[in-house]
Order: structure tokens, then C-alpha cells, then sequence
């Protein structure tokens, strides 16, 4: 170290210890010529003014050096902050986005999984869709869906309950196969009085699936889920085409799939969201503050898929 890199160094230490130190002292040798000026007692306005001048000084020093050098620059602090909560917004952004990435390749993981069963199993045609669903919480998420033909790919219900349709009863008894009616009436009557749907309920169902095929997805000896095949054509689906995916690795792979990742998809993340609050009931007695009173819903709902 040369002299001038020490001569630095001291005037740093020097600057140092004043900064942190001299509004102190001052405050303190105030207090002390203040005691002085005290003690004069009779003579504190004659022969012990001078103590007075003197505390009074010290006292405004140690003011002035106070606000110089330790009062913090809130403008600098309020840059500093916008900054740093700008930063945080971006980060928060960021892993908000790279989780949405990570989300939709897991869902379309599972969707190329789908697809190759669909093709191993003959459950490829236009008349047939694929689908798999997460068990949580006593109902059904559905994870991806698998159809060549573009109005049977749709999502439908967001949740399904463990009891209802061919998903239910195969979550029950491990696997199931079945053919309904070709006539929507019938078919729409078959699901109310055997599979647990409401009328409105099956009216709204926009695939006429004829023929049904489901397969509990067990992982380690735990369920997880179900893998459903489903048909507008009869004889398309069966307990054939249950038995070729369960000995197939694609189905391995998809339940290992569902068993450790199903959380992680965008369907599988509302699962983690808390529920919403149940709506405010306002009592009849009163007023509300909205003029206009309430109408039925206007228009016709979309049929939905299964």
C-alpha cells in the first residue's frame, strides 16, 4: 500500500467516524455547557451567558450535522424502493410465465401419450377421443383429451364427481365397457337412470358416445386415475382395447405421468387454488344498492362435451 492509499484510508476512517459519531458528541458537549451554564446559578444571565452561547451552539451543530450528513435522501429511498418492487413484479412475472411453460409441456406430454395408446389401441378413428382424468378430493379432473375429430377435443365440465358416468364406475371397480343406445332419446334416458346425470345434464353432452371403455390408472399399488375411450360408432371400444393399453409401456408411462405431474398441468393447478367464497346472501329487508332489478339469463347454453 502506497502513502496515498493511505492517507485515503485514514481520511475514509476519519469521514467514517465523524459521520457516525460527531452529531453525538456535539449532542453530548451541549448537554455538558448546558450543566456548566446551570451551575452559575445566580449569575447564569451575567457571568455564565457565555455556557448559554456555547450549549446553544453545540446543540444547533449537532442539528446541522444530524440532517448533513445521516438524513437519509427519501427521494433516493423511494427510487430504491419503486425499484425494487419493478424488480420483484418482473421476477414474479417471470416464474409466472416459465410455470405456464412448464405446465403446457406437461399437458402436452400427455396428449402425445394419448395419442400413441390411441393408435396402439385402434381408438384412432374419427369417431373416437381419448381421454384422462386426475382423482382429487372425491371428483374428477380431466388432464388432456386425444380426438381427431375437432368438436369432440373440447374440455366440457371442469370437474366430474366419482360417482357419475363411466369414469365413476370404473374408478370403482377397476375397469368397464359398455354400449348405450344409437337413438339420442334413449341414450339420454340410459344416463339418467343408470349412470347418475341429470336430464339437463344429458341433454348437454355433445358427443353421442354409443360405445364406452374405461381403465382405472393405478401407480404403486394407489389410484390415481382413469383413462376413458369413447366412441360414436358401435364396437369401436371394449374390454379388448382395455386390456391391449393396460399391457402397453405408453400407458406405463402416462400413469407415472398422472401419478407425479397431474398437479403441475394447467387443469391440475386449479385443484391447488382455493375455493371461492360463497356468495353474500342480502336479507329481504334490505335495499340494494343496484336500481336495476335481476333477469333471467338470456340465450341458449352451448352443448358441452363429457
Amino acid at each position: 500500500m502506497t502513502s496515498d492509499d493511505t492517507a485515503i484510508a485514514r481520511l475514509t476512517w476519519a469521514w467514517r467516524l465523524a459521520k457516525g459519531w460527531l452529531p453525538q458528541a456535539l449532542g453530548a458537549l451541549a448537554t455538558v455547557f448546558s450543566i456548566i451554564w446551570g451551575a452559575f446559578s445566580e449569575d447564569v444571565w451575567t457571568t455564565g451567558l457565555w455556557a448559554l452561547f456555547v450549549a446553544v451552539g453545540l446543540a444547533l451543530a449537532a442539528f446541522l450535522t444530524q440532517v448533513l450528513l445521516q438524513k437519509p435522501s427519501y427521494m433516493a429511498l423511494a427510487q430504491e424502493l419503486r425499484s425494487l418492487e419493478q424488480s420483484t413484479e418482473a421476477d414474479a412475472q417471470q416464474l409466472k410465465d416459465e410455470s405456464a411453460k412448464k405446465s403446457a409441456v406437461l399437458e402436452q406430454s400427455m396428449l402425445v401419450l394419448l395419442r400413441y395408446i390411441a393408435d396402439h389401441c385402434g381408438a384412432n378413428a374419427n369417431s373416437d377421443r381419448v381421454s384422462v382424468y386426475y382423482f382429487h378430493d372425491d371428483r374428477f379432473v380431466m388432464l388432456a383429451r386425444f380426438a381427431l375429430h375437432p368438436d369432440f377435443r373440447g374440455a366440457g365440465r371442469a370437474e366430474y364427481p366419482a360417482s357419475q358416468g363411466a369414469i365413476g364406475d370404473a374408478w370403482s371397480r377397476g375397469s368397464i365397457a359398455m354400449e348405450l343406445p344409437t337413438s339420442r332419446k334413449q341414450w339420454e334416458r340410459a344416463l339418467v337412470a343408470k349412470h347418475g346425470y341429470t336430464s339437463e345434464q344429458a341433454a348437454a353432452l355433445a358427443m353421442h358416445c354409443v360405445g364406452i371403455a374405461a381403465l382405472r390408472i393405478e401407480v404403486d399399488r394407489r389410484a390415481v386415475g382413469v383413462i376413458v375411450f369413447e366412441s360414436t360408432e358401435p364396437d369401436r371400444v371394449s374390454q379388448a382395447t382395455l386390456e391391449t393399453a393396460k399391457e402397453s409401456k405408453l400407458f406405463a408411462a402416462l400413469s407415472e405421468l398422472v401419478s407425479v405431474s397431474a398437479l403441475l398441468t394447467p387443469r391440475g393447478e386449479t385443484l391447488a387454488k382455493p375455493a371461492d367464497k360463497p356468495p353474500t346472501v342480502t336479507p329481504s329487508w334490505k335495499p340494494t344498492t343496484s336500481g336495476s332489478g335481476t333477469s333471467p339469463r338470456s340465450g341458449t347454453d352451448e352443448r358441452r362435451n363429457v
